[in-house]
């Protein structure tokens, strides 16, 4: 006897309410060297091109969030008592260069840039990514970016129990090492998201290219 599906299986990529999220792809957590470098962050830069493209021929809204803490980490809550010594690197390197988006990541002027002061972009206070997407009448969306197990995770989590339905590109994120980005999945995908790959959402977001004779 075949096993049922559960609910969150049987969710679909739909392009009339979905919208994409690309979180913290910024050099501070990019670059090569920088403070906070997620491993491999610097190769997801193609494959986030090549999904936002796609979305935009679908007419899907690209949102890029954007940690913009104060260097000073005043605005930052108790997420500075958490900083390294190491860590605090970031400070200084937002006031020149890190805060910026990594070099050759392609950003469109129809897209929408939301700057947050959370982990999280959607707990009350940190970003206006929330009414963004009601307003945009999207009940879910593909999450990727950096980093795994800490700003993409913390989003995700308050999306589920918001009521917005998560796919998160799992090869289309990353973290501070290996360890850490195998747990975060599992654990998003058993309860917070439906966690994919990029071959995945390319396929089925090109069905419906298909679809519209695109």
């Amino acid at each position: 006897m075949a096993s049922q599906k559960t609910s969150k299986e049987r969710w679909r990529l739909d392009i009339n309410n979905t919208a994409l999220v690309v979180i913290d792809m910024q050099r501070a957590f990019v670059d090569k060297g920088a403070p906070m470098e997620c491993i491999g962050a610097s190769d997801l830069v193609a494959g986030i091109n090549r999904l936002t493209a796609l979305c935009r021929r679908l007419g899907i809204p690209v949102i890029f969030v954007k940690a913009n803490r104060r260097a000073d980490l005043s605005d930052s809550g108790l997420s500075k008592d958490f900083l390294s010594s190491r860590n605090n690197e970031l400070s200084a390197l937002q006031g020149m260069k890190g805060n910026e988006f990594v070099v050759g990541l392609n950003v469109a002027k129809t897209d929408y840039v939301v700057p947050k002061i959370r982990y999280s972009a959607l707990i009350p206070g940190s970003s206006h990514l929330e009414p963004l997407l009601r307003g945009l009448r999207k009940d879910r969306f593909i999450i990727c970016g950096v980093a795994t197990d800490v700003c993409v995770g913390a989003t995700t989590m308050d999306a589920m129990m918001l009521g917005f339905k998560v796919f998160l590109v799992g090869d289309l994120t990353s973290t501070f090492n290996e360890e850490r980005q195998r747990i975060a999945l599992e654990v998003y995908d058993k309860h917070f998201a439906k966690v994919v790959t990029f071959d995945k959402v390319m396929k089925e977001l090109s069905q419906w290219t298909r679809k519209r004779g695109g």
